[in-house]
C-alpha cells in the first residue's frame, strides 16, 4: 500500500514536472516571437532609398550637364527614424581620363529655433554651435574612400542619416562635396579638386 502510494506521489511529481516544462518551453517561444517582432520594427524604421535614388541621378546625369548630385535633396522623418539615400559623380572630364573620387558631408545650417535653442553664439554660422555640428555629424554615415570612376562612367554613394529619439523638430542642412583625386581630409567646399557644386541637403525632423 505504502509502495503504491510512493509511487502515485511519484508519478504526480513527474507529470507536474512535464506541465510545467511545457509552459517554460510555451513561454520561452512567446518571449522569442515578442523580441523578433520588436527588431522587425526597428528594422523598419530605416526608408531604404537608395535604388530609386541611384536611378534618378543617372537620369539627371544623363540628360543634363550635372556631373554631381544628391537624390533626394529633402526628406521629412520622425524621431528615432533613418534614412538611406544617395550622391553620385559624373565622370565628365574634358580629357577622357579616369580620376578617383570621394565624398564628404558638411553640417551647414539648421532652423534659426534649434539654432537658437542650442545657445549658438551667432545663430547664422553653425561654426559657433559645436555641440550641434558634432551631433550632426554623428547622424551620418557614409564611406570615405575613394572610388576609381571611368570616362563617362557613373559612381555612387549611400548615405545615411539617422536622427535620434531627442531630436529637436525642424529643418537640417547638409553640405554635400564630391573631390577628384583628393583623400577625404582635404576634399572641401573650397578645395581647389571639388568636382561640380557643392549640394544642400535638407533633413526635416517631423
Amino acid at each position: 500500500m505504502i509502495r503504491r502510494r510512493k509511487q502515485k506521489a511519484a508519478f504526480q511529481l513527474s507529470m507536474g514536472f512535464i506541465i510545467g516544462l511545457i509552459f517554460a518551453v510555451i513561454l520561452l517561444t512567446l518571449s522569442i516571437m515578442w523580441i523578433r517582432g520588436v527588431f522587425d520594427q526597428f528594422g523598419s524604421m530605416t526608408d531604404d532609398l537608395t535604388q530609386n535614388a541611384k536611378a534618378n541621378l543617372a537620369t539627371t546625369f544623363d540628360n543634363s550637364q550635372t556631373n554631381f548630385d544628391v537624390s533626394p535633396a529633402a526628406y521629412k522623418m520622425d524621431p528615432s527614424h533613418s534614412v538611406k539615400l544617395s550622391a553620385g559623380v559624373k565622370n565628365d572630364d574634358d580629357n577622357a581620363e579616369m580620376h578617383t573620387y570621394i565624398l564628404r558631408v558638411f553640417p551647414a545650417t539648421a532652423d534659426a529655433s534649434i539654432l537658437d535653442a542650442e545657445g549658438c553664439s551667432d545663430p547664422s554660422d553653425i561654426e559657433t554651435c559645436p555641440t550641434l555640428k558634432d551631433d550632426m555629424l554623428r547622424w551620418v554615415t557614409y564611406s570615405k574612400y575613394a572610388d576609381s570612376i571611368k570616362p563617362n562612367d557613373k559612381g555612387y554613394w549611400d548615405i545615411s542619416i539617422g536622427f535620434p529619439q531627442d531630436v529637436k523638430k525642424g529643418n537640417y542642412v547638409l553640405d554635400v562635396v564630391a573631390c577628384a583625386d583628393s583623400d577625404w581630409a582635404s576634399c572641401s567646399r573650397t578645395s581647389p579638386d571639388k568636382w561640380g557644386r557643392t549640394k544642400q541637403l535638407t533633413i526635416t525632423a517631423k
